[in-house]
């Protein structure tokens, strides 16, 4: 199974792209959130778990920076948000204990920041089901990302993990691809880079040749449709 996930926060972005794109969910970080200005955190997120719908999850991230107050704020944004709400957690030293520890309570696990092969296998072992793994920010820290995604695929295979891999951080279309081949199984993309992949002058080039094509033998303005 391969899913694609949108990084965005802002509803006219998500309300156009959940429509549009085989989306399954959306995540957010903070950095993410500072874009939208400085909104009613929950009354914004809670639009844009209505704009998810059923459907689609909704992946919010803790600030706090130590274990008590991670588990805490977990706790706060599910009540507020609904129990089936992803909580991002960075796996850091203190991040990794409140991952263990809210999986064992069955909270939804989206395991972030990871930029390392032992981080990502810490992620599953700790309870959490997505794994997401920064691929542009690993390539700005001389970092092998497609290494990382084969390393870590390899041991949720080989341990019959449910965990996956969600490939986030991306500049460039190519990137994206190249983390699918890898072994992620999952990835979260900002709206541009899907209009990227879709808008290429060759792909523009190839519509209006067929639509010259077609209008030389049934006529200007003809479409399958009106004949």
């Amino acid at each position: 199974m391969y899913e694609l996930m949108l990084d965005t926060a802002n509803l006219a972005e998500l309300e156009a792209g959940l429509a549009a794109w085989p989306i399954c969910g959306v995540t957010s970080n903070p950095s993410i959130l500072k874009k939208e200005g400085k909104v009613d955190i929950y009354a914004h997120l809670a639009k844009v778990k209505a704009l998810c719908g059923p459907e689609r999850s909704l992946h919010v991230q803790v600030v706090a920076e130590d274990t008590e107050s991670i588990i805490k704020e977990a706790h706060d944004i599910l009540d507020r948000l609904g129990k089936d709400t992803f909580i991002k957690i960075p796996v850091s030293a203190a991040g990794l204990p409140a991952i263990k520890a809210l999986a064992a309570e069955g909270v939804k696990i989206t395991a972030t920041a990871i930029y390392s092969t032992m981080q990502g296998i810490l992620a599953v072992l700790a309870g959490a089901y997505y794994i997401a793994v920064y691929y542009n920010r690993m390539e700005n820290n001389c970092t092998e990302p497609e290494q990382v995604i084969e390393e870590i695929r390899a041991f949720i295979d080989g341990s019959d993990s449910d965990a996956m891999i969600l490939a986030a951080s991306f500049k460039n279309v190519a990137q994206v691809t190249r983390a699918y081949a890898a072994g992620a199984q999952s990835a979260t993309v900002g709206p541009d880079v899907i209009k990227a992949a879709l808008g290429m002058a060759s792909i523009d080039g190839a519509v209006q040749g067929f639509k010259k094509d077609f209008e030389a033998v049934w006529g200007e303005g003809q479409t399958m449709s009106t004949l």
